[in-house]
């Protein structure tokens, strides 16, 4: 590597450093105010405490890499062309792609490193977060108020449903079963007020079960049983209203459960783009660098280097809305999925190239 690389590449590391920790710790600390109120309340432990906003930072460091990249992009270019430097590089005739190339060759491995980083360590860390804020600190699974209602799915030609889980007891409340043939009519229905857990080996046990045999013939035939097991796979947690959210999910946790959701005969064409946005996103951190050494040049030119500042990051925030916006139309289905969760990144690597061409010009 050339020494003017190294050196660019040196400025461009320890700002992202210090840049990446201030937000990081700015946004943690904007979401500790948010939720102190309800820690003090739940009587948490410290240890609890600290513990749910250290599983939070990946997902934060992942979110706000951009932002990181974007400013410490800025800074640098802009301190080394506002002290002259730039201009005594680029007056051996060597071309502000060529001294950007180390911060773009970086800039694309963080991207791809984000890709693997949002697919295991962020998953993971916002689930234990998650449990630990609504488990352990809200304590919702005592009081039951961390429970699905209205809840059913689908296994093969079975379908299950009930009005409530209850945590508190590891009880479905109103649970029905319904068996379905090849023509989808109901072979035979099964029906319990309340579905009791039992242990890991015993599994579901129904009680006061009420069961319907429809024949061909339109007849009913019915029977009552005072117990009966339900051998299904699902345990109590799986009922815990942890909300599964896309962004905080890997690509291949999202298509299984886009896979799960379609066995069940429910739509998934609202998580398509969220699903291709899992490759698309990461890219952002490339296209921060591209978008911005136009803007922290153009700062010392004029002399208002603050105001040119200001603006880069804008645009790059601008990214954020334009992702969200093509993103929420991918949703509706108003537009192409591809093409919702590529849009913004075409769009905003297509105005980088023409600044930074612009930015050639003597």
């Amino acid at each position: 590597m050339k020494i003017l690389h190294r050196y660019i590449l040196s400025q461009w590391l320890r700002n992202l450093t210090i840049c990446l920790i201030a937000v990081t710790f700015l946004f943690t600390l904007i979401d500790f105010f948010d939720r102190i109120d309800n820690i003090v309340e739940e009587e948490a432990s410290w240890v609890l405490t600290v513990m749910y906003f250290l599983y939070k930072i990946p997902l934060t460091v992942h979110l706000m890499l951009p932002v990181a990249v974007l400013v410490a992009t800025m800074f640098t270019i802009g301190m080394l062309s506002k002290n002259s430097e730039i201009t005594a590089m680029r007056s051996s005739g060597v071309t502000l792609f060529w001294l950007a190339r180390p911060l773009l060759f970086v800039g694309l491995i963080l991207s791809l490193a984000s890709i693997v980083f949002n697919e295991t360590v962020v998953p993971y860390c916002s689930r234990k977060s998650s449990e630990i804020y609504n488990l352990d600190i809200k304590k919702k699974n005592e009081s039951g108020s961390y429970s699905k209602e209205n809840f059913w799915w689908r296994d093969k030609n079975t379908f299950y449903s009930f009005d409530m889980f209850d945590s508190r007891k590891n009880e479905l409340v109103n649970f029905s079963r319904f068996n379905i043939d090849s023509g989808f009519n109901i072979e035979e229905r099964t029906e319990s007020p309340k579905v009791k857990w039992l242990d890991q080996n015993l599994g579901w046990n129904m009680k006061d079960v009420v069961k319907y045999d429809f024949a061909d013939d339109g007849g009913i035939a019915e029977k009552e049983t005072y117990s009966l097991p339900l051998p299904i796979e699902q345990t109590p947690r799986y009922f815990y209203d942890v909300e599964l959210k896309p962004e905080v999910m890997g690509f291949f946790a999202l298509k299984k459960y886009m896979k799960a959701l379609k066995k069940d005969g429910i739509s998934i064409e609202e998580y398509k783009a969220d699903l291709r946005a899992k490759f698309s996103f990461p890219f952002i951190n490339f296209i921060c660098i591209l978008i911005a050494l136009p803007f922290a040049l153009k700062g010392s030119r004029s002399g208002g280097m603050a105001f040119s500042f200001l603006t880069g990051i804008t645009i790059g925030f601008g990214y954020y809305f334009i992702h969200s916006f093509a993103i929420a139309l991918g949703r509706a289905e108003l537009l192409n999925p591809m093409v919702a969760a590529w849009s913004a990144n075409l769009l905003l690597g297509f105005v980088g190239l023409v600044l930074n061409w612009g930015a050639e010009a003597p």
